[in-house]
């Protein structure tokens, strides 16, 4: 049988950034802050298609690669329907 499949409404996320991620941020220049605004847009629509759960202590929380260097850890709050940008760290501070 035929039938007209419809999609589901896209849900869009709120992005919140929190105060060590904003700090982080600021220390870099234009061009790295430009390509951080462009990557985390992403989350915007299936922030969990994105990144990667994380396990153990972690729990809770997702993280997302950045320039190959840092990760970008953030929740996600499907209640709510937004994501928060909890730390952005380099690979070698995990």
């Amino acid at each position: 049988m035929g039938g007209v499949f419809l999609e589901p409404p896209k849900v869009i996320f709120t992005i919140k950034i929190n105060a060590p991620a904003e700090k982080w941020l600021r220390k870099y220049d234009r061009e790295i802050q430009r390509r951080f605004a462009a990557k985390i847009r992403k989350l915007r629509e299936n922030p969990d298609l994105h990144g990667k759960p994380l396990r153990g202590l972690l729990h809770g929380y997702w993280e997302l690669y950045f320039e190959k260097r840092f990760r970008i850890l953030y929740t996600i709050d499907y209640k709510e329907q937004t994501v928060t940008i909890e730390a952005v760290k380099h690979k070698d501070e995990f």
